[in-house]
């Protein structure tokens, strides 16, 4: 690849633009919004359509107990919720969280699209809105992001999950740095034309 392209895809990947003026949901998928963020967190996201657009008011998580206190899904049939509840609550294990109704923090999710199967232009995916709150210092943390995966629908869930529950755990790292939100891993995978 030739190193002008190559920095030139970086900035694409890097860059921290306005929500409601540069994701092409805004026009392409307009049923999409407003189902679960409000206006006034639409207008506060920052990021793009490759690793997604996040606001954070200062989340921080103390301790390895969480609750998924909303799990929607506003897809046609809302197919994908007992997948992405399963997919959710193997990641959160996975990573060393225990589940508790009463913990101080609390994860909300809507899928609020879905591509079943792949097309010409993208992977079989999911788009989530999801927040990240710290009920005790009441701080909470709000991400858009699309997943796709060539291997279908059900891998897509499964990563969407994962890269989610990544969000928690790089916040609680020690000697993080607090502009890294692992955001660069979260990816929305499209097919060049």
């Amino acid at each position: 690849m030739d190193p002008r392209e190559y920095l030139m895809e970086m900035q694409r990947v890097t860059a921290r633009k306005p929500f409601l003026t540069d994701s092409p949901d805004v026009y392409l998928e307009p049923k999409s919004l407003n189902q679960f963020f409000t206006q006034a967190i639409y207008t506060k996201l920052r990021g793009n359509a490759y690793v997604g657009y996040e606001y954070d008011e200062g989340f921080t998580p103390q301790g390895k107990t969480v609750q998924i206190e909303v799990l929607k899904d506003i897809t046609p049939g809302s197919s994908c919720k007992a997948a992405f509840r399963l997919a959710i609550e193997r990641s959160l294990n996975t990573a060393g969280f225990q589940i508790k109704a009463t913990a101080p923090h609390q994860i909300g999710i809507c899928i609020v699209g879905m591509e079943p199967r792949e097309t010409p232009s993208t992977l079989a995916g999911i788009m989530v809105e999801a927040y990240l709150r710290n009920s005790t210092i009441k701080k909470t943390f709000f991400i858009r992001y699309g997943t796709g995966h060539p291997r279908g629908l059900a891998a897509a869930i499964r990563l969407s999950a994962e890269l989610l529950v990544s969000q928690i755990a790089s916040r609680g790292s020690a000697g993080r740095d607090t502009d890294d939100l692992a955001s660069g891993s979260i990816v929305r995978l499209e097919r060049k034309k």
